[in-house]
């Protein structure tokens, strides 16, 4: 019977021994003496209750006990090893698990080019994005839900830390064989009376909110003819001619067959922002300090 428990020294000892079988070279291979080597295998031996080597004057043979353990040493070992380094890259900032909130309408371009970057840098850290609104995000990080978010505005909560890290203009998105399409740079007021689609007011809350404030104190009165939630939903209505839109100036990377873009002159106040936030769980932590550099190295285009 086991008197004691075993330690990791221990069981190198015994894989040394065991490869060897040659307890001068396995002690030459780990830089100690005969002696200690040998204490170290009588006390792992005393632990675990059995002989694990015949020794004569001739050789060294594993017993069936020895035989045994030899077998899953190695994984012991190597786990044991693998453990180490991720508490030391935890402790850096460069393993771990991340839980990210970001508003529907960072999913087209910004999310990707975070977690690209992330990956590529950070190669043992895991970002988990999950889509959820602004006031949803804030709750979740004060409640150590969420470890970090992307939202289209500052928090200025005491215990939650705003950067900014996108602030990019507004873009026309228009069906390709409309008369705009021609114009070399649309203004506001080409949209007074048009056919519109726009944000609706329960998920698209601060872009509806920008848009209707510069259209309004332009005099522009477009004519609304939908409302979405989610960009990607406004470009698929104007891909199929029911109205025009002022969209964030990344969602041009979506295409479609008959969907374009212009730029179009704008207050300079009209801009689309993304802050990246963190609550208290994170904001002194080694990890949160490098994810936060890999957000402004990926984002960077759109500052």
């Amino acid at each position: 019977m086991a008197r004691a428990g075993f330690d990791l020294y221990q069981l190198r000892c015994f894989v040394a021994v065991a490869e060897e079988l040659n307890f001068r070279r396995a002690a030459e291979r780990l830089n100690i003496t005969q002696p200690p080597l040998s204490r170290q295998i009588q006390m792992l031996e005393h632990a675990l209750g059995e002989q694990l080597f015949e020794r004569s004057n001739r050789a060294v043979r594993l017993t069936p006990a020895g035989d045994s353990l030899l077998a899953s040493a190695g994984d012991i070992l190597q786990r044991a090893e693998h453990a180490a380094l991720m508490v030391r890259q935890a402790a850096r900032g460069e393993a771990g698990d991340v839980a990210l909130g970001f508003v529907p309408s960072a999913a087209i371009d910004f999310v990707p080019r975070l977690v690209s970057e992330v990956r590529r840098t950070l190669p043992h850290v895991t970002v988990k994005p999950i889509e959820m609104m602004s006031y949803e995000i804030n709750q979740a990080l004060l409640s150590g839900r969420l470890d970090l978010g992307l939202t289209r505005t500052a928090r200025r909560h005491a215990e939650i830390e705003s950067t900014l890290v996108v602030s990019e203009p507004f873009v026309l998105a228009i069906p390709a064989d409309h008369p705009l399409a021609s114009k070399t740079q649309p203004g506001l007021g080409d949209l007074d009376g048009l056919p519109f689609v726009g944000y609706s007011a329960d998920r698209g809350g601060f872009l509806r909110e920008m848009l209707g404030a510069a259209l309004a104190t332009e005099g522009v009165t477009p004519t609304t003819v939908l409302e979405v939630s989610q960009t990607i939903s406004v470009l698929a209505l104007v891909n199929r001619g029911l109205g025009l839109a002022l969209v964030p100036k990344s969602a041009q990377t979506v295409q479609m067959a008959n969907l374009a873009y212009r730029e179009i002159v704008t207050p300079d106040q009209l801009r689309s922002t993304l802050y990246l936030t963190a609550g208290p769980k994170r904001l002194e932590t080694p990890l949160y300090h490098r994810l936060k550099a890999a957000t402004l190295r990926s984002l960077e285009p759109f500052r």
